[in-house]
C-alpha cells in the first residue's frame, strides 16, 4: 500500500515541477519579447530621429541656395527621403514677431491694444514686462518693484534678466493666462530686432503701427541676419518630430548659420 503511494506523490511532484518549469519558461519568454520589441522602438525613434536632423540641415542647405534649389520660409512643406525615411519639413520665418526682450514699449502697448487689451491695462503690463528684463535704476526702484508683486500676491520681483521663455511672461505683474494666449502666436525670443513689416502678421502689423504713431516716428525696420524655425516630421519608422530655430546670416558670410535651437 505504500508504494503506490509514494509514486503518486512522486508523480505529483513532477507534475507541479513541469507546470512551474512552463510558467517559468512563459515569463522568460514574455520578458525576451519585451526586450526585443523595446530595442526595435528605441532602434525606430532612433532612425526617426537621425532622419529629422538629416532633414533639418538639408532644409538649411535649401534656405542658403539660390536659383531652383532655394526655398522661401513661407510655411510651405517639403516632404524629404532621407535613407528609407519618409519626413516632411515645414519651414517658417520667425522675422516677422515681436522679441519681448527687445521690444520698445511702445511696440510691447501696440501689440497689447492690438489683441484686444484695453488702453490703460496694455500700458501698464508692457511697462511691466520692460521692467522685468531691464536692471532697476536704484536700490529704491528696485525695494518699491518688490513690494508693488507683494501686494499683488506674488512671491518674487522682477529678476532683472532677459525672458528665457515665452511662457515666462506670464509672471509678470498683470498679465493674465488669456492675455498670454493672445499675445504668444506674436512672440519670439531669437528674432535680433524689431520685426519685419514685410513678413509681420496682420497683428503685428497693427502693433508696428501703433507704435509708429505713439513714438511720432516711421515704422521699425528690420535689421539683423533672418531667423526661421524648421520642424522636421518623419513618418516611420517611428513618428518623431524635431524642431530647430536658424539664424541665417546667408551663403556669403563667414558662419553661413546659426543652430539657435534643436528640441
Amino acid at each position: 500500500m505504500t508504494a503506490p503511494r509514494d509514486r503518486g506523490f512522486a508523480l505529483l511532484i513532477v507534475l507541479w515541477t513541469m507546470v512551474f518549469l512552463a510558467f517559468l519558461m512563459t515569463q522568460i519568454l514574455g520578458i525576451g519579447r519585451n526586450a526585443v520589441d523595446l530595442s526595435s522602438n528605441i532602434r525606430a525613434a532612433a532612425q526617426a530621429r537621425a532622419a529629422d536632423d538629416g532633414a533639418i540641415n538639408e532644409a538649411v542647405f535649401h534656405l542658403l541656395a539660390s536659383g531652383p534649389a532655394h526655398w522661401k520660409p513661407g510655411g510651405a512643406s517639403h516632404p524629404l527621403q532621407v535613407g528609407a525615411v519618409p519626413v516632411q519639413v515645414g519651414v517658417r520665418s520667425l522675422d516677422g514677431m515681436v522679441n519681448p526682450n527687445l521690444a520698445s514699449e511702445s511696440l510691447l502697448d501696440g501689440l497689447l491694444l492690438a489683441v484686444g487689451v484695453g488702453p490703460d491695462q496694455a500700458n501698464e503690463i508692457a511697462s511691466a514686462i520692460v521692467f522685468w528684463r531691464a536692471a532697476p535704476d536704484s536700490p529704491a526702484a528696485g525695494a518699491a518693484a518688490l513690494a508693488a508683486y507683494q501686494r499683488a500676491g506674488l512671491p518674487f520681483a522682477p529678476p532683472a534678466r532677459p525672458f528665457a521663455a515665452i511662457g515666462e511672461l506670464g509672471d509678470v505683474m498683470g498679465m493674465t493666462p488669456d492675455i498670454l494666449a493672445r499675445l504668444a502666436p506674436h512672440l519670439s525670443l531669437f528674432q535680433p530686432g524689431d520685426p519685419d513689416p514685410t513678413v509681420a502678421d496682420p497683428v503685428v502689423a497693427k502693433a508696428l503701427t501703433l507704435a509708429s504713431a505713439a513714438q511720432q516716428g516711421d515704422a521699425s525696420s528690420f535689421e539683423g541676419a533672418p531667423v526661421v524655425a524648421i520642424t522636421a516630421c518623419a513618418a516611420a519608422p517611428a513618428t518623431l518630430c524635431r524642431r530647430a530655430v536658424v539664424s541665417l546670416p546667408g551663403a556669403n558670410a563667414q558662419t553661413p548659420f546659426l543652430m539657435l535651437v534643436l528640441e
